[in-house]
């Protein structure tokens, strides 16, 4: 442990008043809004593994990390609401503390170091309401860089053992961490082993080596093995060729369901017997490979997806702080005027951006969203607080006015967006909407079994009414098909309806008049949900 990383008591406050304003913010209000799509086909995961359901529980689409931590509480008889809750204030929790932890490895004093932790709450705050196991790849991987980071790192065995074990908890919470560790963990014990030239250091550096890789395959390789008997081939997860597939030259991958079938290509039966959707484990969905090399046509779609999805990035980037784009070149501009001989010296400028360039291109040939790069918004703001400490030095920037400026934009550039974003998430509550409207058909019309939709946008233009349906399918613990194709008719619909044995219909507020056979069925509500009709294919009217 170096000198700095003793003189903690400084920031300490900072960081306590941090982890209690966090904690108000979770426990003060949103707490059905996180209760998320995704979330809820990991806790359908999680009862399986309850019920002893292990077959259906292994999947290879999924990271099992999640469903394998709301285990406890559902077992407990915690309801999902307070199970989802007090996962992300968990993981809010240990991220705090965990960037706090690895902002030891950027040089900052402890004042500015205090000022780092402040946009922690609402950034932290908005990811809480997004996905939770993208906050669960976050904290785990906040610990990893704080270890691979140090510069103490190649003394001590234990420090890639535990390396090791971090790298297969990213795995097990998103199948990104699986190359993302290996390609990480060996290029950043390969600057640890160019540092020095002493035999005994690089000697430290290889035994880390292979002792962090052979921690990482024993407890992945468990899992691999698992998945890869199920599917019946050597896999690591099936998400990264399902996501590729559906980016292939006649996709749709411009549109809100990024080229993926289950969308358009009409009614997906749920991959199991206990499953409610198929998006549960979208390996049996019927998406059509293809190869990049096939022709020159798919190559340049291949391109084309590269470089769009690189100013994508530039523009994610900027979104998580207007200074983002700046703090990146300074970075760079800094390694440049290093001297040839001490580039890798410079662990606390090389690091942080050689891992975002390397987090940034892993998702690169594939869909990128903003809750995908999470790391990179914590990594920026580090790397701004260094550059903070390294304006502070000049005389220029020690004026009260400049600094208490500098300071100012600094933190608003890195809150403003969180804070926006989750306002509108409160404006349209379509997670509690749903587990409203759930409850509201069970209770007064009995709804349960076969369910399937048409297809319509909604007012939330990333929740149409696929979303919402599959939603409401979990709440009624029924099976939801999905929706019509695009271009059926009404004949061929009826007929789709009648092959898949649909017991209800979900017609979503459209411009268009419902097909002339439902009026042959009893619309159940009666006209008392707004923008929605439930026609009970069992009953005739």
């Amino acid at each position: 442990m170096n000198t700095q990383e003793r003189k903690t008591t400084s920031s300490v406050p900072a960081l306590v008043a941090v982890l209690i304003a966090y904690s108000l913010c979770i426990l003060g209000g949103y707490h059905y809004e996180r209760l998320t799509g995704d979330a809820t086909l990991y806790i359908s995961i999680a009862e399986k593994y309850i019920r002893g359901d292990f077959s259906g529980a292994i999947n290879g689409y999924w990271g099992p990390l999640l469903s394998w931590l709301l285990v406890p509480f559902l077992l407990m008889g915690a309801d999902h609401v307070f199970a989802i809750n007090a996962l992300n204030l968990l993981f809010g929790l240990l991220t705090i503390i965990g960037v706090w932890r690895l902002s030891y490895r950027f040089e900052m004093s402890e004042h500015i170091r205090s000022i780092v932790l402040i946009p922690l709450v609402p950034v932290l705050l908005f990811i809480s309401l997004i996905e939770p196991m993208d906050f669960l790849l976050l904290c785990v991987l906040v610990y990893y860089l704080a270890i691979v980071f140090r510069e103490e790192y190649p003394q001590r065995s234990s420090q890639a053992v535990a390396a090791g074990v971090l790298g297969s908890w990213a795995y097990f919470s998103k199948p990104f961490g699986f190359p993302f560790f290996i390609s990480h963990f060996l290029l950043i014990n390969g600057f640890h082993y160019f540092r020095e030239s002493s035999p005994g250091y690089r000697k430290k550096v290889r035994r880390n080596l292979i002792a962090g890789f052979a921690v990482f395959a024993l407890l992945s390789g468990i899992w691999i093995g698992l998945i890869s008997s199920k599917y019946h081939r050597l896999t690591f997860s099936n998400m990264g060729r399902g996501v590729f597939a559906s980016l292939g030259p006649e996709s749709k991958h411009d549109t809100l369901e990024k080229g993926d079938p289950i969308f358009f290509e009409g009614f997906f039966a749920p991959p199991n017997d206990t499953a409610f959707v198929i998006y549960e484990d979208p390996t049996y969905a019927r998406k059509s490979t293809w190869n990049p090399l096939e022709s020159e046509r798919n190559f340049q779609h291949f391109v084309s997806n590269m470089v769009e999805n690189v100013f994508e990035s530039f523009r994610i980037y900027e979104s998580y702080s207007r200074l983002a784009i700046s703090i990146v070149i300074i970075y760079v501009l800094f390694l440049l005027y290093q001297p040839a001989g001490t580039l890798l010296s410079r662990g606390d400028l090389l690091y942080p951006l050689f891992t975002i360039v390397l987090y940034t291109g892993g998702y690169l040939p594939f869909h990128l969203e903003t809750r995908y790069l999470w790391i990179v918004n914590i990594l920026l703001l580090l790397m701004g607080g260094a550059l903070l400490n390294e304006l502070f030095r000049r005389d220029f920037f020690r004026k009260g006015i400049m600094k208490k400026t500098l300071v100012a934009l600094f933190v608003i550039s890195f809150i403003i967006t969180p804070l926006k974003a989750a306002v509108e998430i409160g404006r349209h509550h379509v997670n509690s909407e749903m587990h409203q409207l759930g409850t509201e058909l069970k209770s007064r019309y009995g709804i349960k079994g076969n369910i399937a939709s048409n297809r319509i946008k909604l007012e939330v233009t990333s929740h149409d009414s696929w979303h919402n349906t599959f939603r409401l399918a979990y709440w009624l613990n029924s099976r939801y098909y999905g929706q019509a194709k695009d271009g059926i008719s009404p004949r061929e619909l009826e007929e789709e309806l009648k092959k898949y044995n649909m017991d209800y219909y979900f017609y979503w507020k459209s411009a268009e008049r419902p097909p002339e056979f439902l009026s042959h069925y009893k619309e159940i509500t009666g006209g008392q949900i707004k923008g929605l009709r439930i026609y009970s294919l069992k009953e005739k009217r």
